[in-house]
C-alpha cells in the first residue's frame, strides 16, 4: 500500500472558452424566467460580451441575485469558476462548481470543467470520474470526451514517471523493501504488468516477511488477476499484523464480495469507512 500523486499539468481554459460560452447562451435562451435589466446587464458582462468590465465581478453580481432564475446562477457560478481556473485559483474554481451543481445537478458544464481542474492539479482519477460523470449525461460532449482523454494520459505519465524514479532508487538500492513494495502497488493501481508487480511484491517479503504493506500491495495484485484465494489469504495475513486497518479491511471486503460472501463483505466495508474514511471512494479510483 502506498499512495503516489502524479505531475500536475496545464490546463487549455482559453481553448475552450468559446464551446463553453456558447452552451452557456444556449441555456439561458431557454431559461423560463424573463430576467431583469440589470441581472441581464451583468451577465453579458459575465460572460465577456460587455468590454470593459471586470468579469468575475459581473458573474457575482448575477450569483448574488436570490431572484434571478436559479438555472442562470448556475451557469454565472460556471463561468466564474472558469475565470478562476484560468487565474490558478483551483480550490475557488471547485467551489464555484460545486455550487454551481447544487443549483443545477445536471450541469455538464460544471462537472466537466471540474473535471479539467482535477487533471491540472494531477488527480487524474477524481478527473476521470468526472469527465465520465460528464458523459453519462451528454454522451457526445466534445469537451468532456477529450478532458477524459487528457485525463488518460496523465495518469499514464504519472505512473511512468512513478515507475521510473522507483526504478533508478532501486538501482542503488536493490534489497530496499519499502522500495519494491512502492513499485509493486504502483502498478497494481495501475493495472499495469500485474505479473511484474508481483514478482515486486514477492522479492519485498522474502526481505521482510512481516511487511503488512507488501502483503497488502500483493493482495491488491492477486486480486485483480482474479487470484481470489491468494488475495484472500493476503489481505487475511495483513490484517493478523495490523488489525482493523482500513486499507486491509477494504480490500478483503472486495475479495469477498466477488466470493459471493455478501453479508461478510458489508461488515468490512462498514469496519473499513469506519477506520478510515473515504476508503470506499480511494478504491473506487483504482478501478475496483
Amino acid at each position: 500500500m502506498e499512495a503516489s500523486a502524479g505531475p500536475a499539468h496545464a490546463g487549455s481554459w482559453l481553448m475552450r472558452g468559446f464551446a463553453i460560452l456558447a452552451a452557456l447562451a444556449a441555456l439561458v435562451a431557454c431559461s423560463p424566467q424573463a430576467e431583469r435589466p440589470h441581472t441581464q446587464q451583468q451577465w453579458s458582462a459575465c460572460t465577456g460580451e460587455t468590454f470593459g468590465v471586470d468579469q468575475a465581478t459581473a458573474c457575482g453580481a448575477v450569483i448574488a441575485d436570490d431572484a434571478a432564475d436559479p438555472m442562470l446562477r448556475a451557469e454565472a457560478l460556471v463561468q466564474r469558476g472558469v475565470l478562476r481556473a484560468d487565474a490558478g485559483e483551483y480550490a475557488r474554481a471547485v467551489a464555484d462548481f460545486g455550487r454551481a451543481l447544487r443549483l443545477n445537478p445536471q450541469s455538464v458544464a460544471a462537472i466537466t470543467e471540474r473535471g479539467y481542474v482535477h487533471s491540472d492539479r494531477g488527480a487524474h482519477a477524481a478527473a476521470l470520474r468526472d469527465f465520465d460523470a460528464a458523459l453519462a449525461l451528454a454522451p457526445y460532449d466534445a469537451s468532456a470526451t477529450r478532458g477524459r482523454e487528457l485525463a488518460l494520459q496523465g495518469r499514464t505519465d504519472a505512473v511512468t514517471a512513478d515507475l521510473a524514479a522507483l526504478t533508478e532508487a532501486l538501482a542503488e538500492t536493490p534489497r530496499d523493501a519499502a522500495l519494491l513494495n512502492n513499485r509493486c502497488w504502483v502498478r497494481a493501481v495501475a493495472g499495469r504488468e500485474l505479473e511484474v508487480a508481483l514478482a515486486d511484491c514477492n522479492a519485498a517479503l522474502l526481505i521482510e516477511p512481516g511487511n503488512a504493506n507488501a502483503l497488502d500491495s500483493r493482495a491488491l495484485v492477486h486480486l485483480k488477476r482474479g487470484a481470489l484465494d491468494d488475495a484472500l489469504r493476503d489481505y487475511e495475513a495483513a490484517l493478523a499484523l495490523t488489525p482493523n486497518e482500513g486499507h486491509y479491511l477494504y480490500g478483503r471486503g472486495l475479495v469477498r464480495r466477488a466470493r459471493g460472501m455478501n453479508a461478510e463483505a458489508e461488515a468490512d466495508f462498514t469496519a473499513a469507512e469506519r477506520v478510515r474514511p473515504g476508503v470506499a471512494e480511494l478504491y473506487r479510483s483504482y478501478g475496483l
